[in-house]
Order: structure tokens, then C-alpha cells, then sequence
């Protein structure tokens, strides 16, 4: 059923250490991780210093660059800003002065820059170039960066969302179907100077497919990549995608657009879930409707499966599906439909490592609709943020709320907002064990997150939706951690 805007105001009330010898520079400048040489030839000790300099991966016009497919003539909006100073966690900066940088690659230049913190740069990009957010010196903690777009009818009606990445070598995306008329575009981006081959792998409801297709896939340095999912196999009911990256990083999006027929039946991105995991959560899921979980089972084992809703009052069990078991490899959608309307978390628990995303729609049957992809997100450990610009041509502000959930125990969150003028505005929410709390965000420009008490453990996202002629569109980006501090290591020589 269509759900309006205002339904949303109803609801939203409320850098890795190596082993052996190590160079990391990808996040930081100057900072070196030396392994250890024999205990009686040096003495090693190290400091923690703020990050001065840091960049996230923006996936770009993602219906654009896929060979042997027509693109399809849309841009994006990138916004990338670097945290307020309220919510720096006393982290300071360098004082060398610095910026937020908007660059599209391969051959781009700066598209836009910020050089205070809270402002936020922006760029409206098209053609087939992904987008690098990089922030140096004094502006380099605390960076977030996202990308969105809307059409507000015809065949690609649907408002899209991601949220800007950093770069790794092992991902899960859960998105996309197999009906007709519906594409999964996985778009992978370099930000380094060496290519880099990338290996998929796709599991559906009977496991792990095998094909050839998907292998070697080569990404250029400093550019972009564009796959159809379909080319692996299109009738897969519940795809679920392994990337793997060898000789460099890459970051990874894929976008899951949907024409049933002549319906537009929406679109929008999917960001990596949180690493494989026995416990999983899926932050600001709201349901109004047609809804699915999907969870995989990335090892060969069997998996029992456990799922539950986190809502504002505790947790509760799903309407059917609470307890199901899969094979190693496979994949399976737990219908959630028939939960009440509301924001809430999914927690996902089983014995061995799981994946999992969930997906809302919106819209009358037989008429357009659109649906909105939540990954799973790590648990929130220093500052999380979002710039919340509207995409190129909205009509009007979307309509927009913060997900928080807490699991383990209850936890105290600081939110620090900003507004047009650039003023922060700081504010506490208390979300209690295994439980999910939301706050409205109309007015703000971006948000930012940190825990400043309790032992839970917090995960939060950010719900988008406009109301247009026909129904409403809707997505949903998750808050991840920014860069905000670097090890460097100094190396004392010990004589005999």
C-alpha cells in the first residue's frame, strides 16, 4: 500500500594495523606499520595521531558503462563533508590547513571543495565515472560522503541512495531478483594507481552457481568497472554477490532497477553488509508493506538462523520465519510483511557466519513503486555521519529520519546535526537493549553520530522518502564509521 511522506515524521521521532612489513598509506599520510623484528635487534612503540588524510569511494552514475548495454542518460548528486568539530570525539586535527575534494575518475579534476568543517562539498556528476571524497590535513577525520538521484516518473522512476564506501578486497551485496525486466549493475571502483582483478561469485536459493562468467574482471587504476549480474545468470529468485579483489582494493555497489513489464517497480543501491558473521544487524528499516530479509550463508556449513525485529519498545519475533535453516552457499528471503508499520532493526543470529540485508517497497499493487535496499552494518565504534543533500531536480526537501538500534545492552548516542546556516546542533538519545529509537531530520544538512555511554552496541541509518504524484519513493543509507585517528610507529635500534 502507499504510504506518505508524513509517515515518516510519524516514525522518525527521535585504520587496520598489518602483519609482517607493512606500508598502509591508503588512509593516512606518514603513517607506518613496521612488523616487528627479532625481540633482541629493536625496541618498537607506537603513538595514535589524527588521520591527514582520508577518502571514500562513491560508485558514480551507475546506469551508465556496462558493455553491450544502453546507458541510460542520468547523473548523480555526490556530497561529501567533513564532521563538525562537536563531533570529533576529542579528536584533534593537524592544523595544516585542508579540504574535502569531489574528484570523478578516470581523468577527472576537482569537481567541488570544502575547507570547513560541517560545510559540505557537492557536484552533480554523469557520464561513466565513479567519484573520490578526499579529505587532507585538518579536514581529513571524520569525512562521509553519499550519492542519490531521483526520477520522479517514467520508466526509471525511483528516488536511489548509496552511501560512499572505503576500499577492500572481500564484499557480500544482497540485492536485486530474478522477475522479468529486473537488473543488478555492480559497479566497482579503483582509487589506486594499479589495476586491479576482481572475481565474483554468485549464490542464490540452491547454492553457489557455478560459472565462469564473473572472473578476471580487470578495473583500471583510478577508474571504474561496470558488470551485469545478469550475465552470470538472470533467473536467480534471491542473488547474493562475493566480490574479491586481488593486487589492490576496490569499493563496490550494486544497483537493482526493476521494470515489470511496463510498471516501474523501482530502484535503488546496495552497499557491501558487514563482514560475515554469526550476529548481524540491519539498522532503519521501515516497513509499510511488502518487505523481505535476506540472509546468505557464505561458508559450506549449515546455518540455523535466527531473526528478530528491534522496535522502539524491545525486541519482538517475526510474524513467520523466526527460525529457519539453510545449507552452506545458499540464499533465502523470510517474508516481513506482515510487521507493523514503523522504523525498526533487524537482528540476525545463527551458528555460523551469515550476511544479510532487508528490502521495503512502496506501492499499489499494479501500480509504479519503488523499494529501498538496507544492508547489514558493523557496529559504530567512533563517529558516523552523512551529508544529507536532496539529488538534482527534487521538487521539494525529501522527507528524512535517523534508525538507531542498540543489541547487548542499552546505549547513550550523541547526535550532532547541521543546518543550513552551518550552526551544529548536539542532542543525546538513549536507545534501550535491543531496541531501535529514531529522530526527525527535516532541516538538517547532515548528520553525525557517536556512542558516548552504555555498552550496547549501536547501529544506525538514515530513511529518505518524497511523496510524488503516484505514491512514494523511498531508500535508505547506512551510517559507517569515518577515519578519524592513524598509528604511526617509531623503530629504536637496540645495540648489544
Amino acid at each position: 500500500m502507499n504510504v506518505s511522506v508524513s509517515g515518516i515524521a510519524r516514525t522518525v521521532l527521535v585504520a587496520a594495523a598489518g602483519a609482517g612489513l607493512v606500508l598502509a598509506a591508503t588512509q593516512s599520510q606518514g603513517a607506518i606499520a613496521l612488523g616487528a623484528k627479532a625481540a633482541d635487534d629493536s625496541r618498537v612503540s607506537g603513538s595514535t595521531d589524527p588521520v591527514r588524510g582520508s577518502t571514500v569511494v562513491c560508485p558514480g552514475p551507475e546506469l551508465r558503462g556496462v558493455p553491450g548495454v544502453d546507458d541510460v542518460p542520468l547523473g548523480v548528486r555526490v556530497a561529501a563533508a567533513a564532521a563538525p568539530t562537536a563531533a570529533l570525539a576529542g579528536v584533534t586535527p593537524v592544523s595544516a590547513p585542508g579540504s574535502v575534494a569531489l574528484t570523478a575518475v578516470p581523468g577527472g579534476t576537482a569537481k567541488d571543495k570544502a575547507t570547513l568543517r560541517g560545510d559540505t562539498a557537492a557536484a552533480d556528476v554523469a557520464g561513466r565515472a565513479g567519484v573520490l571524497a578526499e579529505a587532507s590535513q585538518s579536514m581529513a577525520p571524520g569525512l562521509a560522503a553519499a550519492q542519490s538521484w531521483l526520477v520522479p516518473s517514467g520508466d526509471h522512476r525511483a528516488l536511489v541512495s548509496s552511501t560512499c564506501t572505503q576500499a577492500g578486497s572481500d564484499f557480500w551485496v544482497l540485492a536485486g531478483g530474478g522477475a522479468p525486466g529486473r537488473q543488478e549493475r555492480l559497479v566497482l571502483t579503483n582509487p589506486g594507481g594499479n589495476a586491479v582483478t576482481v572475481d565474483l561469485t554468485l549464490h542464490g536459493p540452491d547454492g553457489k552457481l557455478a560459472s565462469p562468467q564473473g572472473k578476471g574482471i580487470v578495473v583500471p587504476a583510478r577508474g571504474r568497472t561496470s558488470f551485469l549480474v545478469d550475465s552470470i545468470s538472470g533467473d536467480v529468485a534471491s542473488p547474493a554477490l562475493h566480490v574479491v579483489a586481488e593486487g589492490g582494493v576496490v569499493a563496490a555497489a550494486v544497483n537493482d532497477s526493476w521494470l515489470d513489464g511496463t510498471r516501474p517497480a523501482g530502484s535503488d543501491d546496495a552497499v557491501p553488509t558487514a563482514p560475515p558473521s554469526r550476529d548481524q544487524v540491519i539498522p532503519a528499516v521501515q516497513v509499510a508493506g511488502p518487505a523481505v530479509l535476506r540472509v546468505a550463508v557464505p561458508g559450506d556449513a549449515e546455518a540455523v538462523v535466527q531473526a528478530r525485529v528491534l522496535t522502539a519498545t524491545g525486541p519482538r519475533a517475526l510474524p513467520t520465519g523466526s527460525v529457519t535453516r539453510l545449507d552452506g552457499g545458499q540464499v533465502r528471503d523470510i517474508d516481513l510483511s506482515r510487521l507493523p508499520f514503523g522504523t525498526v532493526g533487524i537482528q540476525v543470529r545463527a551458528d555460523v557466519p551469515v550476511v544479510a540485508a532487508a528490502m521495503v517497497a512502496r506501492g499499489n499493487p499494479g501500480a509504479p513503486s519503488d523499494f529501498a535496499w538496507s544492508s547489514s552494518t558493523p557496529a559504530l565504534t567512533g563517529v558516523a555521519g552523512l551529508p544529507l543533500m536532496d539529488p538534482s531536480g527534487s521538487p521539494k526537501p525529501l522527507a528524512r529520519g535517523l534508525g538507531l538500534s542498540a543489541t547487548g545492552d542499552s546505549a547513550v548516542v550523541e547526535v550532532v546535526t547541521v543546518d543550513a546556516s552551518g550552526t551544529a546542533k548536539t542532542q543525546r538519545v538513549t536507545v534501550a537493549k535491543d531496541s531501535s529509537a529514531t529522530l526527525n531530520l527535516a532541516g538538517t544538512t547532515s548528520v553525525w553520530v557517536r556512542q558516548v555511554s552504555g555498552k550496547g552496541q549501536v547501529h544506525g541509518g538514515v530513511i529518505s522518502a518524497i511523496s510524488v504524484a503516484d505514491g512514494t519513493l523511498i531508500t535508505s543509507t547506512p551510517l559507517l564509521d569515518a577515519a578519524l585517528r592513524t598509528t604511526s610507529v617509531s623503530l629504536r635500534e637496540v645495540r648489544h
